[in-house]
């Protein structure tokens, strides 16, 4: 248990433990307040059993003159009403308290997604090839949000609660050592027991929830994403059982955890209503009177009801960090990845690129296939302005080769050099400030067209002469303020649905030339429109030849033709 609790304070940001710290401050406050409010009910009761035991007690004679009361009958109200006044109090404190646990908690959930966004925004794109992303999509949501609720709103519960148990134990410590140590040891041992029978139970949900969890996530994004394929082969209900048998685990599993965590409950309700029981027959054999009995049994009687829901609140909370000890150990190196995130800090030098692109004696083969190098010992050298054809079979490598030149994939011998200048990680932001790239599939997002075009432009900022401009050089400025509704305003629909894929792949080659590149790399980027719109867009690509430095994969020499420089890859 410590052990988890370690792991979850490394986590958590220098800002969040100061946070935390402060919380905890307020928490132990609130502990003191609670004891003043089982205290209090004490003198009250005594007073009010026996009003001559004013005259026996200093503490109570102290009470009586500090107030100026003038009668037996006045004192007991004003001890009543303090008493009052201190439980309120202790209550409002209390709430206060609670609300601000549950604030951290939820600000906490806020954090840990954005962060943990970031950091998987921060990766590398070698990173993104070997992990699916509906994983990474319910780390970011789902598991963030079953940590919070099951690990560290539990956590702060067990601190709060903890202080609380150890405070009415203090106070019933003053009062009988004996009594105190032996209802603490008899709450303890019932929890313990009902703990270590349960623990491996919760050890196994824990592991095959995080499963379950996971195919959830996976058969929605399979299923939604690839929605055509699955009506054409009719795999709907093949998704479906798949989600409905480990969504029917995944709630059966929250139903177990949080049975496992009300047992006690019940059985530690009746325990303590007998200790009371057991405490007022003791009293009463060992020959002490009514006035002695009552303030006593007021005094455990107060404490047991702070104490008992506080205890079964620990026990609870343990519970439920058990069962979250699998989520913690999914989502810490996750969260460890921010220790390698690559630097963003630019070269002093900065980068520029006035003569050429020098790619020097590369080989690179994919992680899972090092023995299977897709390039090896290749060199090639494009100077500024001019245009170069890739042309190739599938799996040749071309796709390959223009990720290495753009800096998303890193060669494992050679290097890339722009002019002078290694690209490294430290300077490759500068580099994709200079280049252009159209995909052989465009991703468009549900967003009006003129913000696909300008992709990450916040819509304030966009230039809308600008993005005419290259709607135009990509022949798809007619079809923008003909045929669509509301011209660059209309929203394409999720993924471009709205769209042909010929409109979608001009779309893209719009959004590459808005940033007005150096650099225009265009994988299969004519791929999927027609021969004559083929045609159209090789003309506008052409129009930029001499002007702009473009390499461009191919798979029919017909695409390139006109290029400077012709590369065959075998």
């Amino acid at each position: 248990m410590l052990k988890t609790l370690l792991q979850l304070w490394k986590i958590l940001t220098p800002l969040d433990k100061r946070k935390l710290l402060l919380v905890l401050i307020l928490v132990m406050v609130m502990a003191l307040m609670e004891a003043a409010g089982v205290v209090s009910i004490m003198p009250f009761l005594a007073v009010l059993s026996n009003p001559n035991i004013v005259g026996n007690n200093s503490i109570l004679q102290k009470i009586y003159y500090l107030l100026s009361s003038p009668s037996s009958q006045r004192f007991i109200m004003y001890l009543g009403f303090i008493s009052l006044v201190v439980v309120f109090f202790s209550t409002f404190f209390k709430i206060l308290t609670q609300y601000t646990l549950n604030r951290f908690a939820s600000l906490q959930r806020h954090y840990f997604s954005t962060r943990l966004l970031k950091i998987y925004l921060q990766q590398n794109y070698e990173f993104f090839i070997g992990r699916n992303s509906s994983t990474l999509i319910k780390n970011i949501l789902s598991e963030v949000d079953q940590l919070i609720g099951v690990m560290i709103l539990p956590a702060l519960n067990l601190i709060s609660y903890g202080l609380v148990v150890f405070a009415m134990v203090g106070i019933l410590l003053l009062y009988n050592p004996i009594i105190a140590i032996l209802t603490a040891c008899v709450l303890s041992t019932f929890y313990f027991i009902i703990y270590y029978l349960v623990r491996k139970k919760l050890d196994y949900i824990g592991a095959s929830f995080i499963e379950a969890n996971s195919e959830r996530y996976q058969s929605c994004q399979e299923a939604l994403n690839g929605i055509k394929d699955v009506i054409i082969n009719d795999a709907k209900q093949g998704y479906l059982d798949n989600f409905e048998s480990y969504s029917r685990v995944f709630a059966q599993h929250i139903a177990t955890r949080d049975t496992l965590g009300q047992i006690p409950l019940y059985i530690i309700e009746s325990v303590g209503y007998g200790c009371l029981i057991i405490l007022a027959i003791i009293l009463v054999i060992s020959g002490k009177d009514v006035s002695h009995i009552l303030p006593i049994l007021g005094l455990y009687g107060f404490a047991a009801y702070r104490m008992l829901p506080a205890a079964q609140n620990i026990y609870r909370a343990i519970t439920q960090i058990k069962f979250a000890q699998h989520i913690l150990n999914l989502l810490k190196p996750e969260f460890e990845l921010e220790a390698h995130n690559r630097a963003m800090l630019l070269q002093e030098q900065g980068l520029g690129f006035n003569r050429k692109i020098w790619i020097n004696n590369i080989k690179f083969a994919y992680p899972e296939r090092l023995d299977q190098p897709v390039l090896q010992n290749f060199s090639l050298s494009i100077n500024k302005n001019n245009s170069i054809g890739i042309v190739g079979k599938s799996g040749s490598g071309k796709s390959t080769l223009m990720d290495i030149m753009l800096g998303l994939l890193r060669p494992q011998i050679g290097d890339v050099w722009i002019d002078d200048i290694k690209l490294t990680e430290q300077n490759i932001y500068l580099w994709w400030k200079i280049v252009g790239y159209v995909p052989q599939s465009i991703y468009l997002a549900d967003k009006t067209v003129a913000e696909n075009i300008a992709f990450g432009v916040p819509r304030s900022e966009i230039d809308m002469l600008q993005i005419e401009n290259v709607a135009k050089q990509a022949q798809i400025h007619d079809f923008i303020v003909q045929q669509l509704p509301q011209g660059y305003s209309t929203v394409v629909g999720e993924r471009g649905v709205m769209l042909s894929g010929g409109q979608r792949q001009r779309i893209g080659i719009a959004r590459a030339l808005y940033r007005n590149p150096q650099v225009l790399f265009m994988d299969e980027a004519t791929s999927a429109l027609d021969t004559e719109t083929e045609h159209a867009v090789n003309e506008a690509i052409q129009s930029l030849s001499g002007k702009k430095t473009m390499i461009i994969i191919a798979h029919r020499e017909s695409a390139v033709k006109n290029c400077d420089f012709i590369v065959y890859l075998q």
